[in-house]
């Protein structure tokens, strides 16, 4: 469930109490990535908040922004147990919150605050990213779940194991495929294979390949998708659209390291590392009996998950510079310059049901429309600029969070979905990364939730190979 980008939370919310739950320090972290401000210091910076009160302003202030529209002491942000409180101290120019003007607020994970010409976002940061790794090309983003992702694809790039990459459509899932074969050093080049757009009949061949004459109209013998990866990667997009039959037979090459190419009488050994990548959720399809459980036991050892945009609002820039580029006289220009704090702010609050696809479409269209000059709303279409006007779900007072399940109720869903922390998330209508904090809190680890993928694994009939 994707994030709002809201910004206030009642404040006769109690905070859930559980005598079974040991009362442990949190390791959340509140921090403001800088999107867009004249000041060129601090545009693309992320600050973290210390508790207390921090100031933002002109002159005089904890951080200072060399911004004219800013008062000297324009707004407080105050760190305290129960969250982050804003507070603007009269400014000429206001404090907007989702694009709405507020004096006082409590805010949430995701807000999207403006002062001025300067758009932030306010991240609430769990501490359960382990990753030091610098961003890169094709894995832009400074926020939790940027960092979260590299470390998930760096620990599968060191494994010589298959990956499945989850996540929503858009997501940047071949990206991180491309990275992760980077990140490997194999010799052999990356294929790529959209199961979704080869017909059923056609597939087998177009995978395994096929011995001359062994096709009717094809005289010629065909190496197929697995042999031309030799040495390689192959990516499987949209694995949850392949047929049963023809899971049974991709299994056994996962398994047996051959191809049987149509026609022929014999395998042929090969060497290739295969990336699936599905926007479904495969469970539910083997729930389902569409999809084969021992399959997806041996691709999901090695798991990335792919956040979405919604998820990591803080990076929306960097990623647009990824993913739609400009040059003006064959220079890089960021997005975060050509665009107006209004046009900043309404992309933003912006929900992106196709996450990536879907920014690079408006961008490269507002782009064209601008004609060299900056981008405003009127530039970004009508849907993208009703964000700004309306108040997006959860941006009024009177919301509430999730109330925290017992760790007991915490402990049962975990064994219910086999550890897998994306179901449990859905099962219960929040975020993964709200997940991670209940499980934080409720002194669930890694290991116990390794220990229910590994008795699921159990179940599927199979164990981890013995890696030579």
């Amino acid at each position: 469930m994707p994030r709002t980008p809201n910004a206030v939370i009642t404040t006769t919310n109690p905070t859930p109490t559980d005598d079974a739950v040991p009362k442990r320090q949190t390791r959340l972290r509140w921090r403001l990535h800088v999107l867009c401000t004249p000041d060129d210091r601090w545009r693309g910076q992320v600050l973290e908040l210390v508790p207390g009160t921090t100031t933002l302003g002109r002159q005089d202030v904890s951080w200072t922004f060399a911004d004219p529209s800013l008062s000297r002491q324009h707004a407080r942000l105050q760190v305290a147990e129960d969250g982050v409180w804003l507070v603007d101290d009269g400014s000429r120019n206001g404090t907007f919150i989702a694009g709405q003007r507020t004096q006082h607020a409590q805010l949430g994970d995701g807000a999207v605050l403006r002062l001025g010409a300067t758009v932030l976002v306010l991240e609430a940061d769990g501490g359960m990213a382990r990753d030091r790794a610098l961003p890169t090309a094709n894995l832009p983003g400074q926020t939790e779940q940027a960092r979260m992702m590299r470390f998930e694809i760096g620990v599968a790039a060191a494994q010589s194991l298959h990956v499945l990459l989850q996540g929503e459509t858009g997501t940047g899932k071949e990206h991180a495929a491309l990275e992760i074969h980077r990140l490997s050093e194999r010799q052999g080049p990356v294929v790529r294979c959209n199961v979704a757009a080869v017909p059923p009949e056609l597939f087998e061949t177009e995978l395994f390949g096929h011995v001359a004459n062994a096709v009717p109209g094809l005289t010629g013998p065909r190496l197929g998708r697995v042999r031309e990866a030799q040495n390689g990667t192959l990516l499987l997009d949209d694995i949850g659209e392949l047929s049963l039959p023809l899971q049974a037979k991709l299994l056994r090459t996962l398994e047996e390291r051959a191809v049987r190419p149509v026609g022929a009488i014999a395998d042929v050994p090969v060497d290739v590392r295969f990336i699936a990548s599905s926007s479904v959720d495969l469970q539910r399809l083997v729930d389902k009996g569409k999809f084969r459980r021992d399959l997806l036991a041996r691709l999901r050892v090695s798991t990335v998950h792919m956040p979405p945009l919604s998820a990591r609002r803080g990076d929306l820039l960097a990623l647009a510079d990824a993913v739609c580029p400009i040059t003006a006289r064959g220079v890089p220009v960021p997005w975060a310059t050509m665009l107006t704090p209004d046009a900043v702010q309404a992309l933003l609050l912006y929900d992106w049901p196709d996450n990536l696809r879907m920014v690079r479409g408006c961008l490269t269209r507002a782009h064209a429309l601008a004609q060299g000059e900056r981008v405003g709303v009127e530039h970004l279409g009508p849907d993208v600029a009703a964000a700004l006007t309306r108040v997006a779900p959860g941006a009024g007072v009177g919301t509430r969070e999730a109330k925290r399940p017992s760790a007991s109720r915490l402990r049962a869903a975990v064994a219910k979905f086999r550890g897998n922390v994306d179901t449990v998330a859905r099962d219960f209508g929040v975020h993964r990364r709200q997940v991670y904090r209940w499980l934080d809190y409720a002194g669930i680890d890694q290991s116990e939730l390794r220990a229910a993928r590994r008795e699921s694994e159990e179940e599927a009939g199979w164990s981890l190979p013995v890696e030579k």
